[in-house]
Order: C-alpha cells, then structure tokens, then sequence
C-alpha cells in the first residue's frame, strides 16, 4: 500500500524527512524495511549550531553521501533492488536529473527556502519540475511568484511545480539548483531484475 509524503516536523529536519519520502516514494509501506528508516534517523540531522546545539543546522553533505552508500550498500546486501548514486557540484545538472526521473526514480535534491533545504523531486515535463518540499506551506503561499504553485492535492507524488526557469538558476532563489559549486542532489532508483 502507497501511503502520502510527509511533512517535516521541525525546522531542520527537511534532510531527515526528504530522504524519507524517497523511500515512500519509490516503494509501497510494507516493502520499507525499518532498518532503512532507523538508519535514515541516526545519521541526519548531524549538524550543531553556534551554542553546540545537536540538530538545529540541519543536515550535513557528508551525512547525505555516507547515507546514500549506506542505503545502496544496505539494499544490495538484502536484494532490494534500490540504488542511489550521489551527486555534487558540476555533476548535478537537470540531464542528468531528467534520465534518473524518467527511469522511475526520484531525487533527493539540496536546493532554497530561504536557506539551504532538501526537497524530494518526482517528476517534470516540458513546463515544470514537479517536487514534494516537506515544509509545509498553504495554497496561497506562492500567489506573488509566478514561477513556483503549490499543488495540495498530490500528496503521493508532490506539492510544488517550478518552473524549469527557476529550478536552474545558479541563484539561491526558492527551489533553484543554485550556485554550481554548492549544488548537491542523490539520484535514487529501483534496479530492475533481470
């Protein structure tokens, strides 16, 4: 059985909680094993603030890319059949992005909310990338940006559609890639048996 994305429930737990949904994403409720999901909770939110408060930075690069060679590692050893492949810097660009999403999978991507914030990506046409972003927002939240409309009624799939415009800008506008060098996204994708 599917069940709905899920919203963060902190102000910092967007890592924790997009990895998260990737995994409800891709599989149905009783093929996620709860190794996965104890795995996924003890090694984000690793970041510490200025007064040495654990959690309230977020999650770290370093945390995302152990986890994404944790998880694949992990799912080869149970035959899951489930891959991530991390990407940072130049190597993350929308072609790339495109095929990983064409091929039935999902992206964990870094991308802005007014900080840096991790959202789950799960589709795109010729117009819009289609994301589920886990801070919860209203309907009306984006009325005065053209370029990103929040969708409440997909809560299987995603909440926000941008425009391929804004999601490539090298800016750190909402939900653009942002600037290349700080650009850090995990492809993530069900392997085919043969």
């Amino acid at each position: 059985m599917k069940t709905p994305l899920r919203y963060q429930i902190t102000e910092f737990d967007c890592g924790t909680i997009s990895l998260t949904n990737c995994l409800i994403y891709l599989f149905e409720r009783e093929d996620i094993p709860a190794e996965l999901i104890k795995a996924i909770s003890t090694y984000t939110l690793d970041c510490y603030d200025e007064f040495g408060n654990l959690g309230n930075k977020g999650t770290s690069r370093q945390a995302v890319e152990y986890l994404s060679k944790w998880i694949t590692n992990y799912c080869n050893s149970k035959n899951l059949g489930l891959k991530c492949e991390y990407l940072n810097g130049k190597n993350v660009d929308f072609e790339k992005i495109k095929q990983c999403l064409d091929a039935g999978g999902c992206v964990n991507l870094r991308t802005y909310q007014e900080c840096e914030h991790y959202v789950t990506l799960t589709g795109y046409d010729n117009n819009f990338v289609y994301l589920f972003d886990p801070y919860y927002q209203t309907e009306n939240e984006y009325s005065s940006d053209g370029e990103i409309e929040a969708i409440l009624c997909e809560p299987f799939k995603f909440n926000r559609k941008v425009t391929h415009k804004r999601f490539i800008e090298k800016t750190k506008n909402e939900f653009a890639l942002g600037p290349i060098t700080k650009r850090e996204a995990v492809l993530i994708n069900r392997i085919k048996e043969n």
